[in-house]
């Protein structure tokens, strides 16, 4: 009964350091999932963005007598909350039916459309990539 007291006493105390290799070893790997959930929340983020700006940009475009001008200001206005003042200058914002005044002249019914890209970074540690997001909002001219 004694030796088997002692062998286990002697089995736990070479156990001891155990949990922090196991920690050490898996912490790399939680950090990198963390910060990936992070920074991915992130894009998502800037992606909703991008769809709210490029609705408002279309709910404007369906005007008569909006020009193409001021849909891209308003685009870039609701972007203001969203993006660095670089990315919203680097974004790309397409109005279709392209033109001066997109639903002047244009049948009833005549979808406009606005896009927006805009480059995003995600950066993970030990991992680093350029994605390009993409909104797009859709009304019928009035």
């Amino acid at each position: 009964m004694v030796k088997s007291r002692t062998s286990w006493a002697s089995r736990r105390r070479s156990e001891r350091g155990a949990a922090a290799v196991e920690f050490a070893i898996l912490l790399p790997v939680l950090i990198l999932i963390l910060f990936g959930i992070i920074e991915f929340s992130i894009a998502y983020n800037h992606e909703q963005g991008l769809h709210a700006a490029a609705r408002e940009g279309a709910r404007v475009a369906a005007l008569p007598q909006t020009t193409q001008a001021t849909v891209i200001d308003r685009v870039r206005s609701a972007l203001q909350g969203v993006m660095d003042s670089t990315d919203i200058q680097n974004a790309t914002i397409t109005v279709t039916p392209s033109g001066n005044q997109p639903c002047s002249g244009v049948p009833a019914g005549t979808h406009v459309i606005v896009t927006v890209s805009a480059p995003d970074d995600l950066a993970i540690p030990l991992f680093t990539k350029t994605l390009t997001l993409t909104g797009r909002g859709e009304f019928l001219c009035e």
